[in-house]
């Protein structure tokens, strides 16, 4: 009922959540999303009352406020109308809000029933006569989420520290772990198209696959023999989605303008090795690596190089 799949960005998290909602049968009406990101908060999950201003007869202006329902609100209002049927509410990015602050009151809740005729439920209540108002099935303010209501939230590892999540908001999610292992399907992997390589500074080229650099680029970056810097920074099959009939040059696009700044500003930068490096010695700033791949010219270092012809011989 409670679940945060996480893993490194790429690896397709949210298709996992995609998948386990459409094997339930739900239909859209029942499936309630929201991304959580600094700025968002309690009021915006549950719901806050907002000014409506109205025209009279006689052109005066009036102006009221109204309880506007949150995500949350209107998910638990659906969830009730047939606690027969599933409803599910998805949370991307949980750890780029504050979590705390965002579900407030309604941590409580999320404690529940492991058995009995009350299982799924709540163990606990909050009063919450705004949230209650609309859900004729709670005769009180006494609010709880019913067996039907599910939570899947996504966590990316390499965002888990902008906002930490405690250990006791962690320990009511059940969490599942999304490997950057690649996915084949029926055979050949996914999304996995070659790679053209630099191997020298004449431009001798070898192509690659994808499915073999980022399996390279994530020893490399974890393991203490290169880079050190473990899972967190690493990145999965998805990371790149490549368009499907995409000509090599759409193909260098996409690793231009996506591979390229994460793997500067988030690994080289990152690295305090000064004797092992991501990239070859001439590159001195992002333009200059920018530029040499564009130019067709070495960017990776030497190091590298030499474990990708290791993967390839699985080796490594």
């Amino acid at each position: 009922m409670q679940i945060i799949y996480y893993g490194a960005p790429g690896t397709g998290k949210s298709y996992s959540v995609d998948e386990l909602v459409k094997a339930s049968g739900v239909s859209d009406d029942r499936i309630f999303r929201t991304t959580f990101h600094p700025e968002y908060t309690y009021n915006d999950f549950v719901g806050q009352l907002l000014p409506k201003v109205q025209k009279t007869a006689s052109g005066a202006t009036n102006i009221s406020y109204e309880f506007t329902k949150g995500v949350f609100t209107r998910a638990l209002e659906k969830a009730y109308e047939d606690t027969a049927k599933k409803v599910f509410l998805i949370i991307e990015e949980m750890s780029r809000g504050d979590c705390a602050g965002i579900f407030g009151d309604i941590f409580q809740l999320l404690d529940r029933e492991s058995q009995g005729v009350d299982l799924g439920y709540s163990k606990y209540f909050i009063n919450n006569d705004i949230i209650a108002k609309d859900i004729i099935a709670i005769t009180d303010d006494k609010v709880k989420l019913p067996p039907n209501f599910n939570i899947l939230g996504t966590v990316n590892t390499s965002d888990q520290n902008v906002f930490v999540m405690d250990t006791a908001f962690k320990r009511r999610f059940e969490w599942h772990y999304i490997s950057t292992k690649p996915e084949p399907v029926g055979g050949p992997y996914k999304n996995n198209i070659d790679i053209e390589i630099v191997l020298d500074n004449i431009s001798t080229k070898k192509p690659v696959k994808w499915v073999d650099i980022y399996g390279t680029l994530n020893k490399f970056i974890s393991d203490s023999r290169f880079l050190g810097l473990g899972e967190d920074k690493q990145l999965g099959q998805f990371f790149i989605e490549f368009k499907v009939g995409g000509s090599p040059s759409d193909h260098k696009n996409q690793v231009k303008n996506k591979l390229l700044h994460y793997l500067w500003s988030d690994i080289h930068k990152s690295s305090y090795s000064t004797e092992i490096s991501l990239f070859d010695s001439s590159i001195t700033s992002f333009s200059e690596l920018y530029d040499a791949y564009e130019d067709d010219k070495k960017i990776f270092s030497d190091k590298f190089l030499e474990c990708i012809e290791l993967w390839l011989r699985g080796s490594l």
